[in-house]
């Protein structure tokens, strides 16, 4: 049975990898990293940059980035195809001009861009952070998982959370494993490799302590567009 952790190795380029963690480091933005309860070290303890935050100093990298996230969602969902063919009943044209439900077979079968395209009507990207953790002290300590009711924000974003998406932007020799609880899995930080994985509590996880150097990673998620985007606003 899949374990539904996909890792897709040099989605983004050394270079590429470097430039960002250089101008993370000569950056003013950067705060302590929070979980969805605020500051606790204990928890989570880490240097964070919301890069989305700050469109006109990181809008060329934010571009790249969704690009090659996108490229792995498509395969993503084509791998796993009742992300589309689901909870939500998607209509397309067939080639006789009449209406069909899309069906776990079509998302199989088409082509990158449509299936693109059906994503991009159904989800979004969540803002996104590049987050430090400093070798022999930073950590994501805290089994968790990315699915609950949000203390503070009005939209709850996190219960439309549905994927998780990271990328290490360094190796890491020691340490800094992402640990999955029930998979029995660690990820081990490999520069340029994404990681997709659901958000929900079956994919428990935690930020290993990096022990050979610091650790760099992006990290966000995959969530489900808002329904007055999807179907409307009501009535």
């Amino acid at each position: 049975m899949s374990s539904f952790i996909n890792i897709y190795e040099n989605a983004l380029s050394p270079e590429f990898c470097r430039a960002c963690i250089d101008k993370f480091e000569k950056s003013s933005n950067k705060h302590q990293g929070e979980t969805g309860q605020g500051v606790d070290k204990i928890k989570k303890n880490s240097l964070d940059l919301t890069c989305t935050n700050f469109p006109d100093e990181w809008n060329d990298e934010m571009q790249h980035v969704k690009q090659v996230v996108l490229k792995g969602l498509i395969h993503y969902v084509r791998q796993n195809p009742f992300l589309l063919a689901g909870a939500v009943s998607l209509m397309y044209q067939n080639q006789d001009g009449g209406m069909e439900q899309l069906s776990y077979v079509d998302v199989e079968q088409m082509d990158d861009e449509a299936l693109g395209n059906f994503i991009g009507a159904v989800y979004r990207l969540g803002s996104v952070n590049l987050q430090k953790y400093h070798k022999g002290e930073g950590g994501y300590f805290h089994w968790h998982s990315e699915h609950y009711p949000h203390p503070t924000d009005p939209h709850q974003d996190s219960l439309h959370r549905t994927l998780v998406w990271m990328f290490y932007l360094n190796d890491v020799d020691e340490g800094g494993e992402t640990e999955f609880f029930y998979q029995k899995f660690k990820s081990k930080p490999k520069q340029g490799s994404l990681v997709i994985f659901p958000g929900d509590f079956t994919h428990t996880h935690r930020g290993q302590k990096p022990v050979s150097n610091d650790k760099y990673i992006f990290t966000s998620w995959v969530l489900y567009n808002r329904a007055q985007d999807m179907y409307g606003e009501s009535k």
